[in-house]
Formats: structure tokens, sequence, C-alpha cells
């Protein structure tokens, strides 16, 4: 019979942790996207930095999380929430202080993260006309704003949803205080059908020890994750993934892996017997 993981819900010490550090690591990430901005003549290299700084804000949120110990979905939503939208708006200082100052005209930081309303006339008088130009017409009026809210929401929206995104399948060892460690088996076993193995997996997960080895190529088949406190090794956990293939427009096969199971807990000693399943693989091997 499954018994489900779920983190504890506390908050641990993000709102400490992660309002001291987040500022400082968004700020750092905001003065370089704002310099290539700026300075880079290659509009189209400036979207792929703008993905990277978007990358680089969920990766904020890990370091954060991780730190403070969080296991608060709700925490984590609220404080990357405030750090998007604290993104947002120190991402638009450093713009306008590197191109004013790059079209050498005087104006100071620290005046700009104080104003905020200076921030949105300058920002407006710089939509009128634009500042760059795509497909061989310039970019202005409402569509420059456009763009600039969909960067907003980008910004926020990685901000908000990048903390979710750290804490799936994330485990906790509560009696340790320390992240459970995930184990590198890639174990992969053999399935007749979606349907039999999902229905197999979600009345008692230890039905697939009987499943055998997957050593085929390119076929559908399931993935079995691990995770355990390395301390007490006391807290064990298992989750399922599907892995499928499809082609891409290349004609490349590529291997797509999507969530089977919910993560369920897993005593040691059965826990034992999916290591010992690996050691099965080797044998084949």
């Amino acid at each position: 019979m499954n018994v489900e993981y779920k983190l504890s819900g506390k908050s641990g010490n993000i709102f400490f942790v992660g309002l001291l550090l987040g500022p400082i690591f968004i700020a750092l990430l905001a003065i370089i996207y704002a310099y290539i901005d700026v300075y880079n003549p290659l509009v189209y290299f400036t979207f792929i930095v703008f993905l990277g700084l978007l990358f680089g804000i969920v990766l904020i949120q890990k370091i954060v999380i991780k730190l403070s110990k969080c296991r608060s979905e709700t925490s984590a939503l609220i404080y990357g929430t405030i750090v998007g939208l604290f993104g947002v708006y120190i991402n638009w200082c450093t713009f306008l202080f590197v191109y004013f100052r790059y079209h050498d005209l005087p104006i100071e930081f620290l005046d700009l993260m104080l104003d905020p309303v200076s921030v949105f006339d300058m920002a407006n008088a710089l939509s009128i006309d634009g500042y760059y130009s795509m497909f061989g017409s310039d970019i202005k009026g409402f569509f420059l704003w456009l763009i600039w809210i969909i960067e907003a929401i980008g910004i926020i929206g990685a901000g908000a949803v990048g903390g979710l995104i750290v804490l799936h399948e994330e485990i906790f060892c509560e009696d340790c205080n320390v992240w459970a460690e995930k184990k590198d088996v890639d174990l992969r076993l053999a399935i007749e059908n979606q349907v039999s193995a999902k229905t197999a997996i979600d009345s008692d997960v230890t039905k697939i020890l009987e499943y055998p080895i997957y050593v085929g190529a390119n076929s559908e088949h399931i993935q079995v994750n691990l995770h355990q406190c390395s301390k007490c090794q006391n807290t064990s956990t298992i989750d399922i993934d599907l892995i499928t293939y499809e082609e891409n427009d290349k004609g490349e096969i590529k291997e797509k892996s999507e969530d089977f199971s919910k993560v369920f807990l897993l005593n040691r000693s059965v826990f034992g017997k999916f290591i010992a399943k690996k050691t099965d693989l080797e044998t084949l091997i």
C-alpha cells in the first residue's frame, strides 16, 4: 500500500535568507542584462540573454530554498513573487542607468531606485521614438510597451513559479533537518503498456520490482527515481517517470520524460530492494 510523501509546509528561513540574498543576486543579473541589452548590437541575441536572465532567477530560487530549508510551496510562491516584482523594477533602473550613461546623459542609479515615478516617466518618453528596430521597422509605442509587459510577466513568473519548480519532487528529512539526496541509479524498467503500469504503480509501487530491466532501444518504459537521507537513511522515497520517444523536425529521435506517479515513501528494506534491482541491470550489462 502506497504512502504518499508530502513536504511539511514549513517555511524555514526563506524570508530572512531570501530577502537578504535574493535582491543581491537579482541585482547582479539585472546589471549584466542591462549592459548586454544596451551595448549588444544584435537584438535577437538579447532575447537569448533574456531567457538566461529568467533561468538565473529560477536558479536564485533554488539557492535560497535550499539554504533556507523552505518546505512550503506557498511561502516559496510569495517570496518568488516579491523577488520577481523587485526584479522588474531593478531591471528597469539598471537599464535606464546604463542606457542614459551610454548616451552621455548624467543620471545616478540611486536616484532612479528612489524615484519610481521618474523611472516610469523615462520609460514612457523612451517608448515614443523607441531605441531599436526589428525586421527593418522601429519598435516603439504600443508594440514596445507590449514587449516590456511580456518581459515583466516573464520576470515575475520566473520568480513566482521558480520556487514551485525547485520544490518539485524534492525530499526533506525532518528528523535530520537536511535535504535528502537523489540516488544516481538510472534504473529503467520495461512495461507492457501505460495503463497497466499506471494501475500497478498507483495501487502498490513495489509491484514494479517484478518488472524486467529495460534493455531495449527507443521504446516506451519507466524510470525509477530514488531519494534517501544520507544521515539516518530512514527517509526514503520513490517516484516514477514515463520515458517516451519522439521525432523532431530534423528527423532525430529525442527522449521525453514526464511524471508518471506521485512521490511515495519507502521503508529501508524496500528501498534496498530497488538498489539491488540496479545491480541486476549491471549484471546484464
